[in-house]
């Protein structure tokens, strides 16, 4: 019997092409875009970690009375709670650096990620080629390297005889042991690294970092898998206990601090088990807008099948009359419509698997972190077969009950069958009118959604960041991956400011530490005459920077003076602080000539001038404190060259490298744009949002006017008699043109209405950070959205009602 429904089904969609092909591509658009959000949405929150009894592994942080949040781990604490622990099998650490890769004359930087020796084995990761790293590796210093399945295909050619050869790193030969398995990233997402080195080589891959000898520096991420019967809670109290006794060991450095854990699941948007709400968030509106776009879809569709319905309406009536029985006729159509379903769910996954090609060629930087990996696996495959079921019973339902129960005679008799009224409250409010307003509402809620990201963009857009982006050019060294010792990088560091000044078209040149928007380098900082021990500690960002740094990216300096040569190391040690640190600091008061010190400092620091706030982290940030000390004084090796043009910044480019490579020909020169290009990749990922958001809800929005232009065109011709009577009895083409009107948009007003509703209510959920500057409820967005989408379906519903004030009431009144 099923098999009978099936080939009469597929007969009745073949026999019409055309609202097959209208039907199974409007599914396939909105299937398609649920299939692909959620592969993106599997890889970050439903898929397991590709390592072994992954449910065992446990996220180990720190955490801080002054600082919420899962912190990492000191060096120290880390392998004192990896050694004094009762909770684990074993622990395993990690932390991140970049390192100069060399081939010949060339060299690139590639991510790495420097790991304990117990890394992958604690994983339970088997390597593709070769072997993991081994237990004397991780205490004696040993040039070795794994590499990532992805790193070995792309850059290597999947050379298979790779084990035992070398890759030069920061200069030094590593060898290569193994390669990871395909797949494995690591413990967390959004590419992973191309090389892992052990520990014990952090002085090479990470030069002038001298934490690992200190509790106060906090860079680790550690793991740790529990011991068969150890519950999470368990080991979280076991660890607060160990660092207990931490800190009373080392109160200096452990004051206020702990240690938890989280199941490293739950970490793998951030190794600290903290952050990535805002991917998660945004996920959730992703899915919700595509899921509206395939409701609209499901209701046009459902329309479709109302209005195909009502022409084959002899062709139910004369089953019924021949005994058919109404359970049997659902069975039918129900079968046609999930059918349909099918065929545009197939359609759909062939659109999602383009679409997420494309997106992994595309150089986007997208609100969720994606890679290779991001794929259409079991798990995704059984979505896509689900949703296409579930639509094709959520749009072929009703239809299938209301076409199944038809009046037999007048209908068997060619009489002429009202289809408005039906019983019950659809004697009022018939399925098509629902559907309608529920298009419009659905439509709206997608459109106010990219409104309000869209407003945000233009609000981050138009913010003052307090520096000058226009004309400025920048470009990133790190001398110490080139063996550079401090003495020899400031001397590199002034050679290249003179050479650089002394180009033309170059106004100003300086030295930072970080360029705009790049952050600084938290430290503990304490007012003169505050207890440095505990309470009045305060953790500032710092930049260490040349003479000339705030005039080249224009920041004024309110009071004070600029820095100067002669602050330098033996002389006494100043800083330039910014508005907010000073309103914070010493509130009431002039800054200039205060003293503070900062944690490990045995001499005072003296502020010798305040500039004007700026944004240091993110455009949409709060103005916060930050301090720019003399890179003179504070020597760093990773460095970022500014440099201020008269005109156009892009054409120094080439002429400033040169500059830099006639003092080291083999340095490495990487990262070089202009400001302008700092602040649109900080507002990439909202600018992303934008366009995915506004993508889907213009599709809504014209999935909803088709359907309203369909119903509309639908009612005129189901009333064509009437009209015609109508304008027979004298009605002007302008009343009719008000009668038909006037109905299609009572229905639009009534679902602007809803929409609107809905979205208020919907508003409460969104988090005040994932839309900086911008309410939830901007009744600006509200407004010029619903009048986008009035104004639209405004015109939806004038082209049939157009249409019926040119019905000849002659040819009208003979319509059957």
């Amino acid at each position: 019997m099923m098999i009978h429904d099936i080939k009469y089904g597929l007969r009745m969609l073949f026999r019409s092409p055309a609202f097959t092909a209208v039907a199974a591509l409007s599914l396939a658009l909105g299937i398609g875009a649920n299939t692909a959000i959620f592969s993106l949405i599997n890889i970050l929150l439903l898929r397991p970690i590709p390592v072994a009894e992954p449910a065992r592994l446990a996220s180990v942080f720190t955490t801080d009375q002054r600082n919420p949040g899962n912190l990492p781990l000191s060096h120290l604490n880390y392998k004192d709670l990896r050694d004094q622990n009762q909770v684990f099998s074993g622990m395993a650490a990690f932390g991140f650096a970049q390192v100069n890769w060399s081939t010949g004359s060339a060299s690139e930087q590639i991510p790495v990620q420097v790991v304990s020796g117990s890394y992958f084995s604690l994983l339970g990761s088997e390597p593709a080629l070769g072997r993991g790293f081994l237990a004397e590796e991780d205490e004696t210093p040993t040039p070795v390297v794994i590499l990532s399945h992805g790193f070995w295909e792309r850059s290597l050619g999947s050379d298979r005889s790779i084990v035992g050869k070398t890759l030069t790193l920061n200069r030094m030969p590593f060898t290569v042991v193994g390669v990871a398995p395909k797949g494995f990233t690591g413990t967390l997402l959004g590419g992973g690294p191309s090389l892992w080195v052990p520990m014990s080589m952090h002085a090479v891959v990470q030069p002038n970092f001298d934490w690992y000898d200190t509790r106060r520096g906090l860079f680790l991420f550690a793991f740790g898998r529990l011991k068969p019967g150890v519950t999470l809670e368990q080991a979280g109290a076991n660890l607060q206990s160990v660092f207990a006794q931490l800190e009373q060991a080392f109160p200096t450095d452990n004051k206020g601090r702990s240690a938890g854990a989280v199941p490293l699941l739950d970490a793998r948007l951030n190794p600290g088990g903290q952050g990535g709400a805002q991917v998660v968030q945004i996920s959730m509106i992703l899915m919700t807008i595509v899921g509206i776009v395939l409701l609209i879809a499901c209701a046009n569709i459902a329309n479709l099948l109302l209005a195909r319905a009502n022409k084959r309406r002899k062709e139910i009536a004369i089953r019924l009359a021949l005994g058919a029985g109404r359970t049997r006729l659902v069975r039918q159509l129900l079968t046609e419509s999930i059918l349909l379903a099918i065929i545009g769910g197939s359609l759909g996954l062939l659109l999602a698997y383009w679409l997420l090609g494309w997106l992994l060629t595309a150089d986007l930087q997208l609100p969720i972190p994606i890679d290779d990996t991001v794929t259409i696996d079991g798990r995704v495959l059984g979505f896509t077969t689900l949703l296409a079921l579930a639509t094709g019973v959520l749009f072929g339902l009703a239809p299938a009950i209301q076409a199944s129960r038809p009046d037999v005679v007048p209908v068997l008799k060619n009489e002429i069958v009202p289809t408005g009224p039906g019983r019950g409250w659809m004697r009022v409010v018939s399925l098509r009118q629902v559907l309608v307003v529920s298009q419009v509402a659905l439509s709206l809620v997608s459109l106010i959604a990219a409104g309000l990201f869209l407003r945000s963009l233009r609000d981050a857009q138009a913010t003052d960041t307090g520096f000058e982006t226009r004309g400025v050019l920048v470009m990133n060294v790190n001398l110490g991956r080139e063996g550079y010792t401090p003495e020899r990088g400031q001397l590199f560091f002034e050679q290249v400011v003179e050479r650089v000044k002394g180009l033309p078209g170059v106004q100003h040149a300086a030295i930072a530490q970080n360029p705009p928007l790049g952050g600084g380098f938290l430290r503990s900082v304490f007012p003169e005459g505050a207890d440095t021990t505990t309470q009045d500690r305060i953790l500032v960002q710092v930049n260490s920077v040349s003479p000339g740094y705030l005039e080249a990216i224009d920041v004024p300096l309110l009071r004070g003076r600029d820095l100067v040569a002669a602050d330098a190391t033996g002389a006494p040690q100043v800083v330039i602080i910014n508005e907010t640190m000073a309103g914070r600091f010493w509130p009431g008061q002039d800054a200039l000539g205060k003293r503070f010190k900062f944690f490990g400092d045995e001499q005072y620091t003296t502020v010798i001038g305040v500039a004007k706030d700026a944004k240091y982290n993110g455009i949409a940030e709060d103005p916060i404190p930050f301090i720019y000390q003399p890179i003179r004084q504070n020597y760093t090796p990773q460095a970022t060259l500014h440099v201020r043009a008269a005109g156009d910044a892009t054409g120094l480019a080439a002429p400033v490298r040169r500059q830099i490579l006639e003092i080291d020909p083999t340095l490495s020169v990487f990262n070089v744009r202009t400001l302008e290009d700092q602040v649109s990749e900080a507002l990439a990922p909202l600018r992303i949002n934008v366009v995915v958001l506004a993508t889907f809800g213009g599709l809504a929005l014209l999935l909803a006017s088709i359907g309203l232009y369909g119903v509309a065109n639908y009612s005129v011709g189901q009333r064509t008699r009437e009209i015609g009577v109508r304008m027979a009895l004298g009605a002007s083409p302008g009343s009719v043109l008000t009668l038909v009107l006037g109905h299609g948009l009572l229905l639009v007003g009534i679902g602007l209405g809803t929409g609107i509703l809905l979205a208020l209510l919907l508003s409460s959920a969104v988090p005040p950070d994932l839309l900086p500057n911008v309410s939830a409820r901007d009744p600006w967005t509200f407004v010029a959205t619903s009048t986008i989408l009035g104004i639209v379906a405004g015109i939806a519903s004038y082209l049939p009602a157009r249409r019926a004030t040119r019905i000849d009431p002659l040819i009208a009144l003979r319509t059957e």
